[in-house]
């Protein structure tokens, strides 16, 4: 298939070529940059919905039920799944296949990839990866993180409304005062409420909000059992009011920011990348033997490289 017919395709939301050019922006392949510069208008019409939380809360379970809601509710919908690294293969540990069976009956788009080792819960490439699901033209387009923990809380560059789901029973709630993570969320959801401890988790998390600092946005605790889809609807209501919440302006802004982050982080990477080519690995060999054998300190020795 030829260049123009490959675009022709996705700008007609065909899904076979939406999955391909995924497979080649995954794959970090030059091509994807020069589609994605064409088709780059296209995009942005979706509505980002972050999942993150600790493994085992069921975030899976709760994005499969959420995107089932949707589509009763004739919302279109593209999952975007960030999942651990195959350390044989490169690709996502686990299969989208597996994760999401009620989901898969409606038709929609699902697609797991792999995190690649990047930190933060998502792939270095996530923001071009949903990129590439808008062309679908979905309504709304939900991104579930690796469920890395502490580190997972990049989710909130990418995403317009972020959720956090957390469980009783694995003492989520000390170590999500520790990362930061009720800070990022704008929903906090306690899953598996029919657990024990569900009820002392939801005033825990309460508590740590209301000592946290005083914001705009009031930030709701909802209770769900992923599983039986109960409390689902109290999600929905959730993200709809903050949908709501942040109206055009507010929304224009945060999409502003995040645009800025990523794009400094482009910036950053491809000098970098230059420079390191420019370098050349002789004379990093060559620095870095120096610095070994304290001839010079590493300081000194990158304020040189940039120098020159």
């Amino acid at each position: 298939m030829n260049k123009e017919q490959f675009l022709d395709n996705l700008r007609k939301a065909d899904v076979r070529s939406v999955a391909k050019l995924i497979t080649l922006i995954e794959n970090e392949d030059s091509v994807a940059e020069e589609i994605l510069k064409e088709v780059w208008k296209d995009t942005g019409k979706s509505y980002i919905i972050g999942i993150t939380g600790p493994p085992g809360a069921g975030k899976s379970t709760i994005v499969d039920s959420l995107a089932k809601f949707l589509i009763g509710k004739e919302k279109s919908v593209g999952i975007l799944a960030i999942d651990p690294t195959s350390p044989f293969s490169g690709g996502a540990v686990l299969g989208d296949r597996l994760r999401m069976s009620s989901a898969q009956t409606t038709g929609m788009f699902i697609r797991s990839v792999a995190s690649r080792g990047h930190l933060g819960g998502l792939a270095s490439t996530t923001r071009l990866l949903i990129n590439a699901v808008e062309l679908l033209g979905n309504d709304f387009t939900i991104v579930e993180t690796v469920g890395a923990g502490q580190g997972d809380v990049e989710i909130v560059q990418i995403s317009d409304t972020t959720v956090v789901v957390e469980v009783p029973g694995l003492g989520d709630e000390v170590q999500a005062q520790k990362a930061g993570i009720l800070e990022i969320g704008d929903i906090l959801v306690v899953n598996k409420s029919d657990r024990p401890g569900a009820d002392r988790l939801a005033k825990e998390l309460q508590m740590m909000l209301s000592l946290g600092e005083e914001k705009e946005w009031k930030t709701p605790i909802v209770s769900t059992t992923a599983t039986t889809g109960e409390g689902i609807d109290k999600l929905w209501k959730g993200i709809k009011t903050h949908q709501q919440f942040l109206g055009s302006d507010k929304f224009e802004a945060k999409r502003l920011e995040k645009l800025k982050y990523e794009l400094e982080n482009q910036i950053s990477q491809k000098l970098f990348t230059k420079k390191i080519i420019e370098i050349g690995d002789d004379e990093i060999t060559r620095t870095s033997k120096a610095i070994l054998n304290r001839k010079i300190d590493p300081f000194t020795a990158v304020d040189n490289i940039i120098k020159e």
